[in-house]
């Protein structure tokens, strides 16, 4: 029946064991040389094909069972490297069948050993059975076809496959109305022809794509099958998915829209004139100006490890919030006195988180301020100085006065009589502020209780000592003036020091003096008023803010000297 072919690939069988699997185009060429002329030809590129799968259906039945197994086995490995074929869903995308790839591209699967995370994504949207695709099966020759990309292939918009999953739930169209099958057989009368037995036409079965099948010929004794064109539904089925992806997309874009968090820059594209500049006091080129001062990451990107911030405890949100987007949180905090449930919704946060940010950068911009040497040298203010300021008071350096914070109520650390004002009917506390004649902040106290006097304040808040220090350094000389009220009975401290204090005189006739004094003070009261438009400081302060006021009180002030000066405006 086969005799001298069986006795052909017995007498061959070791040689085919010593052929390499990289080498099976010489593997397909030595076959063919060797075949018989009553066996059909081999293809060098497809080893795998119809005609080599029949050939050997013949052959391993003469075999012994151990021997068939084992060149079975192996010529469908050598197979398998030549061949390509889609692993995502039910696929039937096949090279050893050109009319099923027509038009399709094939892509490798991402290696783990270089890609594990894009390897086990792909893994999960290809859908296939935990035991036919995994990590251990994955190999050069692991691809996915054009079909199942958005756009034919990776792209940096859509780089991996449609979720096979989404594609099962799709409904299908009912299946079309099996037509007729004509099977022609050709039987040889020379030859007996056996066809592969059911395992083989089960696995090959496995291969046909959706669709109707018809088998319209036979030919050589193999039924030849031709594929009906499924390419307007699967063009039809991807459109509808690509249509219900984006739709799933923008929903999810909506969602998150209501609940974004508060950045610089979303604030700076606000249409509304100036908000930026509402929000914190600052333009928004002011406020990126202050970030590189304070070494604040002008990203999110940048490590967030320069700025020594000590929170009193960690968080998931003090840990992941960016430092430019808490700088933010501070800022609107002093400006507008947000209440922390009202920023910690805007910026997405606890209320828990809100409070730890601000504390932490309080203590933060209170050391990272008071490192600025704010007391220029007198040749610098003269410099600056308003012409009709140096016309008329050419010696004087400084405008000194005091001003008072509302306080919400008197607690048992502070007993009621202390914070009443001497001035007003109200629970206060006091500080002084000294400004150059242009109204940029020199010197501000530390805050007092409402009832303490203006020439107490003077002789307790320190100034004397830093301005002995100045004429030291030589950044004020000997005979130079301060300027103040007549609250201010403090000549013979300033006298001490060396210099001089100018303050309006009791005796009558000098009113054209006091006149120009008035007129040159209210720089100081206009900087106080700079300082009183962070509401933080102007609102009513509550009793739970006294432990860290003094911190606040010196930052609103010196972030003051951050903004155009009170002339200048």
């Amino acid at each position: 029946m086969l005799t001298h072919e069986v006795d052909w690939a017995t007498r061959h069988q070791i040689k085919a064991t010593a052929f390499s699997f990289g080498h099976s185009q010489s593997l397909a060429a030595s076959l063919r040389s060797q075949v018989p002329p009553s066996f059909p030809s081999l293809s060098n590129d497809c080893i795998a094909t119809v005609t080599i799968r029949h050939f050997f259906g013949q052959a391993f039945r003469t075999l012994n069972k151990r021997t068939s197994a084992f060149l079975r086995t192996y010529f469908e490995l050598v197979a398998l490297d030549m061949v390509k074929r889609c692993v995502w869903g039910n696929c039937r995308s096949d090279t050893r069948y050109p009319n099923r790839v027509e038009g399709v591209s094939f892509y490798p699967f991402p290696k783990p050993k270089t890609n594990l995370q894009k390897c086990q994504l792909w893994i999960r949207l290809c859908g296939r059975p935990q035991h036919r695709l995994n990590i251990d099966t994955i190999s050069k020759n692991t691809y996915v076809c054009s079909k199942h990309f958005v756009n034919g292939g990776p792209t940096e918009e859509f780089p991996d496959p449609l979720d096979a999953l989404d594609e099962r739930n799709t409904p299908r169209s009912p299946p079309k109305k099996k037509q007729k099958c004509e099977l022609t057989e050709t039987i040889n009368a020379s030859t007996e022809v056996i066809l592969p037995d059911n395992t083989t036409l089960a696995r090959e079965a496995d291969l046909i794509p959706y669709g109707s099948v018809d088998i319209v010929a036979g030919v050589g004794g193999m039924a030849v099958r031709q594929i009906k064109s499924t390419s307007i539904e699967d063009s039809l089925r991807m459109t509808a998915y690509i249509q219900s992806e984006e739709i799933k997309h923008l929903k999810k874009q909506l969602s998150e829209a209501q609940y974004i968090s508060v950045t610089p820059e979303l604030i700076n594209n606000s249409n509304i004139p100036n908000y930026f500049e509402f929000c914190t006091g600052f333009t928004f080129d002011m406020f990126n100006r202050l970030c590189a001062f304070l070494r604040v990451p002008a990203d999110c990107i940048t490590p967030q490890t320069h700025i020594p911030l000590t929170y009193r405890k960690e968080t998931y949100h003090t840990k992941k919030m960016p430092f430019r987007n808490q700088f933010l949180l501070v800022l609107m905090k002093l400006r507008n006195n947000y209440d922390v449930k009202d920023l910690a919704f805007k910026f997405q946060i606890d209320v828990k988180s809100t409070n730890l940010i601000f504390n932490a950068w309080i203590n933060y911009l209170y050391l990272r301020l008071g490192q600025i040497p704010v007391w220029p040298h007198r040749d610098i203010i003269t410099a600056h100085m308003p012409d009709n300021f140096k016309k008329d008071f050419p010696t004087t350096f400084a405008l000194l006065d005091c001003t008072e914070l509302k306080l919400e109520r008197p607690t048992s650390l502070l007993p009621p009589s202390q914070a009443v004002s001497d001035g007003k009917s109200s629970n206060t506390l006091k500080g002084l502020v000294a400004c150059d004649p242009r109204g940029s902040i020199l010197f501000v106290s530390m805050l007092y209780t409402g009832s303490i006097s203006d020439k107490d304040i003077f002789q307790q808040c320190n100034i004397t000592t830093l301005l002995y220090n100045l004429i030291q350094v030589g950044y004020l000389h000997p005979g130079d003036a301060l300027m103040a009220d007549k609250s201010f009975q403090n000549e013979k401290d300033v006298k001490e020091i060396g210099l001089c204090l100018s303050i309006p005189p009791f005796a009558k006739g000098s009113e054209q003096k006091t006149k120009k004094m008035a007129k040159h003070k209210a720089n100081v009261k206009r900087a106080i008023a700079k300082i009183k438009k962070f509401k933080i400081v102007s609102d009513k302060i509550p009793t739970s803010t006294l432990g860290r006021i003094n911190q606040i009180w010196f930052v609103v002030s010196m972030l003051t000297n951050f903004q155009p000066h009170v002339l200048g405006q």
